[in-house]
């Protein structure tokens, strides 16, 4: 019986027809853009494609980045934490940056671990370069994320967790401290 006559057969019937229901997967593009985008025109599959396949070649280049992009923050932090105005707008802009692509790329955990270090300094201010503490063990856990993409989804939210224990620590020391 094919599913018109099962239609037909349940409305006929009274039997209610079963609830049909369709998951459409996001694209990379549409999760980056949002579920609220609204495109102007319809996207041509194949178009849609050449973006994914993109954007997949761009995320397998992207890990040596990060990696890159850690060695620099190992750098920048002690001459930041020391007043160097420079090295605070570079480091900042580093893992901002790292906050907005790393999950596009295929590190979502990066993305966490850089969005927790900048929610830091944008909450603490002029008073998050006092110490460097807060900065090394985020930057320790972004490498560490790298370094073990399978790493048990667990232990790497334990470790946001235990990063964000560290900052509300800190900012009690900072109110303590007054």
């Amino acid at each position: 019986m094919t599913d018109r006559n099962n239609k037909n057969r349940g409305a006929a019937g009274g039997e209610k027809p079963a609830d049909v229901r369709f998951v459409r997967v996001p694209s990379i593009a549409e999760r980056k853009l949002g579920t609220d985008y609204v495109a102007p025109m319809r996207l041509d599959p194949r178009v849609l494609e050449q973006m994914q396949t993109t954007i997949k070649g761009l995320e397998a280049r992207y890990g040596d980045t990060l990696r890159d992009q850690v060695r620099t923050l190992l750098t920048l932090v002690e001459p930041a934490c020391g007043g160097d105005t420079e090295a605070r707008g570079r480091l900042y802009a580093i893992v901002h940056d790292m906050r907005g692509l790393a999950g596009t790329f295929g590190h979502p955990m990066v993305g966490r671990f850089a969005n927790s270090l900048c929610s830091y300094v944008e909450s603490a201010g002029m008073d998050a370069w006092r110490d460097d503490t807060v900065f090394r063990f985020h930057i320790d856990a972004i490498r560490e994320a790298l370094d073990s993409p399978g790493a048990d989804p667990a232990i790497t939210l334990e470790t946001l967790n235990a990063l964000q224990k560290l900052i509300a620590a800190s900012a009690a020391e900072r109110r303590r401290m007054g």
